[in-house]
């Protein structure tokens, strides 16, 4: 009988307990400011497909808690009806929250990471690397691959040893295409070999139909003992749900000088490594001179868009890799924003760049942009306030890390 009453305690305590949580989710959601998109200037209908996500917390930048939270042209949503779940292992991005909603046998099991996945209007891959974890190092190595045909449900599913994995130490999916039957995983590999470490970026190439390995080529290898230099490589991130058959990497060199307290980049020399997945051919450019202090964002396969803050004012200059040119710049004026910020969040979609900064408080306000790359107008421009007037003393931030365009 003891046990019963064991198992019934159980049981209420974890109604309560969540009951409670749904209670406090709803009384704190209306304790909480309301953030706005406030427009400056152009029209608000280029902002009406457009959504933010972020992080919203009172206090200084120790001992918070954050509190999730959508803006969109018609007001902010805390939480918006999250469950105990979400709060637990976090909030997945539209995208996968959109392939979860609609294809909920395919997606059993995988995980949240956009970089992992293919869509288009005929299918779905995801790819995922899989690895058993040694008290020294990780081992066996096996790409975890799927495909699902959205007319007819179809899924395959395929489990393939990564090649010459002997030497990698560790390795995560960057990106996932699909072009004319391939299935493309571009990673990111720390390998040793010699008795020296690199760091690699690979393409391995699928047949979709069998899952056999088509190719394995290393974009770039570089090595993590450079003595006074540091050198690493990124690849630019492009529209998760767009086709890209060109992929950009960029690798950056500075050269450092060891001073008495510091270490201090003397010169910056700045790499493009432009890869068609349609041809496997890799060409290697100079970035132009001019654009070394700026960082990159993003690209749209031809043309990447690079960002630098100067003066208080965010530039935004396109380069187009096929022609060499260098386009005009933008120039976004900041409402004191600071000089260190990391690169704005930038992507293209149907004709328009979008541009956003990332920090709205007390001191300043996140920037949105869109630009219309025809006629390289600026058709809008607004900024993140807060709606109700906060006191001087009051320390806040909302911090977004996304932005989508439906």
């Amino acid at each position: 009988m003891k046990k019963y009453w064991k198992f019934t305690s159980i049981i209420a305590v974890i109604v309560l307990s969540i009951g409670t949580f749904y209670v406090s989710s709803a009384n704190s959601a209306t304790q909480f400011p309301e953030f706005v998109i406030n427009k400056k200037s152009g029209n608000a209908e280029e902002i009406k497909s457009l959504e933010l996500e972020g992080f919203y917390h009172k206090g200084g930048s120790m001992g918070y808690v954050n509190n999730y939270l959508k803006i969109t042209s018609d007001g902010s949503d805390y939480r918006n009806g999250s469950s105990i779940i979400d709060s637990v292992i976090g909030h997945p991005a539209p995208l996968i929250q959109e392939l979860q909603e609609n294809y909920r046998k395919f997606m059993r099991g995988k995980g949240q990471s956009v970089d992992s996945f293919f869509v288009n209007k005929k299918l779905i891959a995801y790819a995922e690397v899989k690895y058993k974890t040694g008290s020294i190092t990780n081992r066996d190595f096996k790409f975890d691959l799927s495909m699902v045909d959205k007319d007819t449900g179809h899924i395959s599913s395929f489990t393939i040893e990564v090649p010459d994995s002997s030497s990698i130490k560790h390795m995560f999916v960057e990106d996932v295409q699909v072009v004319d039957n391939e299935l493309h995983v571009i990673t990111h590999n720390n390998t040793r070999k010699n008795k020296k470490y690199f760091n690699e970026k690979h393409i391995y190439s699928f047949d979709t139909s069998t899952g056999n390995i088509n190719s394995n080529e290393t974009v770039l290898s570089i090595p993590e003992q450079q003595d006074n230099d540091y050198t690493f490589a990124n690849l630019i991130q492009t529209n998760p749900d767009q086709a890209n058959e060109k992929l950009v990497f960029i690798k950056t060199q500075d050269n450092m000088i060891q001073e008495e307290e510091t270490d201090r980049v003397e010169k910056t020399i700045k790499q493009l490594i432009y890869y068609n997945l349609k041809t496997k051919e890799k060409e290697v450019l100079e970035l132009p001179g001019g654009l070394e202090e700026y960082q990159n964002s993003f690209s749209d396969g031809s043309t990447i868009y690079l960002s630098k803050v100067s003066e208080g004012n965010l530039v935004i200059t396109p380069y187009n890799i096929e022609n060499s040119l260098v386009g005009k710049e933008w120039t976004i004026q900041l409402s004191n924003e600071r000089s260190n910020e990391e690169p704005p969040i930038i992507f293209t979609k149907d004709g328009k760049l979008y541009v956003t900064t990332h920090i709205t408080n007390f001191e300043t306000k996140a920037s949105i942009t869109v630009i219309d790359l025809k006629t390289s107008d600026i058709i809008y421009q607004g900024e993140v306030i807060r709606k109700d007037l906060p006191k001087s003393d009051e320390q806040f931030e909302f911090y977004i890390f996304n932005m989508i365009v439906k």
